[in-house]
């Protein structure tokens, strides 16, 4: 018969094992088919959520530290959906909460490590797409939708930590993504080294002002979370837009009295011994019937300021930095002195503007006036009023096309009585002509179009240069 004592004692002992053992990972149990909820997931409208006080300024982390490692594991399979999520593998913050993480990159490497960063600024789709794809259970480990992500906001990091000698990951109480125990920032148990980098990681972040998530030993919120909104911008979208203004020669802005007003006037600027100086009279333009809205296709700058999102059919012209494409006219040939490229446009041109085609946002040229087609919708570039009498292609949701967030916008005819479009630029034939003939493809001409009031918020956003100010200012 087994002594009782040792019996007992067995069972203690067994019971405190027990304790110290993680709890197994945890999986991911998607009620529909992950592509589905990516799909579903992209279209989605994120909730409205509470003004913050700072316009967006994300950068991408390797341009500040190029040390700083990159293991994006969204845009691998090796996460816990088993499959990319993101299109690139690229990791953005806003401009503090990277400058934060670079001092504790410098900081980490006089003892031998240097970061790697597994997860950085998330679109708020990606979180919606990881909260339903999370069987209830589970989701302490993921963000609500509903209340958003830090991810979101560009303010929070998921990282681990390399030794600098020769570039292998320090070993960690878990791994990435991994929904268990072990995961937790005050797990006892495990590898007694793996907690001392765990540690390590801990320490040198909250010198920075960030904090760990208790959940996930590799998460840390920047304390300036608060001060920025909720973001969906996709990674395509995000990009340095200053470039575009650094070497442009021709500087358009466009300014209204408000997101609502359709009418508002046309100021030039251009450079000349490097300084950008006022060209002409400022000229009277119309844009979109119901004003104007944040642009939100491929190459958007960050909205600086709350407001409306372009969106197809809304009436709106797209509010941001924009380039212009080649010219269109009912002509043979350009105006004289025009050197923008130009097209005759026939009764067989159309620009796609259904959102569910293939060729949405694109000019196409049909093979004849009775050929099928399959969209449902298409502007004709030919038509019975002067409108397209002269139209140049201001580049929007053309070249990589977003579903839904507008096509076909143009800077064209305004007929009198001018009035507003259903979502391009306009000015009156006379204007358009002066305005024509003075830009210069060469020069890389940009359109600035905002709101007057939010002009100030964007200047320090889109680094607008110093020069570029409205009427009478």
């Amino acid at each position: 018969m087994p002594n009782p004592v040792l019996k007992l004692i067995f069972l203690l002992v067994a019971t405190a094992l027990a304790s110290q053992a993680p709890s197994a990972p945890a999986q991911s149990s998607p009620d529909r088919p992950l592509e589905q909820l990516i799909a579903e997931a992209q279209v989605a409208v994120p909730p409205v959520f509470p003004r913050t006080r700072r316009a967006p300024d994300l950068v991408e982390v390797p341009t500040l530290d190029p040390t700083i490692r990159l293991d994006l594991r969204y845009a691998t399979r090796d996460n816990f959906l088993h499959t990319p999520v993101y299109g690139e593998a690229k990791a953005f913050l806003q401009r503090p909460v990277a400058e934060a993480l670079a001092r504790v990159n410098r900081a980490l490497q006089r003892s031998g490590y240097a970061l790697r960063i597994l997860d950085a600024y998330r679109p708020w789709w990606v979180t919606k797409v990881f909260w339903e794809a999370t069987a209830p259970v589970n989701r302490d480990y993921v963000a609500d939708p509903a209340k958003g992500s830090v991810h979101n906001r560009g303010c929070a990091v998921d990282l681990d930590l390399i030794h600098l000698a020769n570039g292998a990951p320090a070993t960690m109480p878990s791994e990435y993504d991994e929904m268990s125990t072990r995961s937790h920032a005050g797990y006892t148990g495990g590898d007694a080294e793996a907690r001392r980098h765990r540690d390590l990681l801990r320490s040198a972040m909250e010198a920075e002002g960030f904090k760990v998530l208790k959940e996930e030993w590799w998460h840390f919120d920047h304390a300036s979370s608060p001060d920025y909104a909720i973001m969906n911008l996709p990674f395509e979208s995000i990009r340095d837009r200053s470039a575009d203004l650094a070497r442009s020669g021709q500087i358009l802005l466009v300014t209204t009295p408000g997101w609502n007003g359709s009418q508002g006037h046309l100021q030039r600027f251009e450079r000349r011994a490097g300084t950008l100086v006022p060209v002409g009279t400022p000229l009277s333009v119309w844009v979109g019937q119901a004003g104007m809205a944040w642009r939100n296709d491929d190459g958007a700058p960050f909205p600086p300021a709350p407001g409306p999102m372009k969106r197809e059919g809304d009436g709106r012209s797209p509010a941001g930095i924009l380039t212009f494409g080649d010219m269109w006219g009912y002509a043979p040939a350009a105006p004289e002195g025009v050197r923008f490229p130009y097209r005759m446009s026939t009764e067989l041109d159309r620009c796609v503007d259904d959102p569910g085609h293939a060729d949405y946002g694109r000019i196409l040229r049909l093979d004849s006036p009775k050929a099928p087609v399959t969209w449902r919708s298409a502007e004709h570039l030919r038509l019975d009023t002067d409108h397209y009498r002269y139209l140049v292609v201001i580049h929007y949701n053309d070249l990589r096309p977003r579903k839904a967030a507008g096509s076909c916008i143009f800077l064209h005819v305004a007929p009198p009585p001018g009035r507003g479009t259903a979502g391009c630029t306009a000015l009156a034939t006379e204007d358009l002509l002066t305005l024509l003939r003075w830009m210069d493809p060469a020069q890389n001409p940009v359109l600035v179009q905002v709101p007057e009031p939010l002009l100030d918020a964007a200047r320090g956003a889109w680094k607008l240069p110093a020069e570029i100010r409205p009427l009478g200012r």
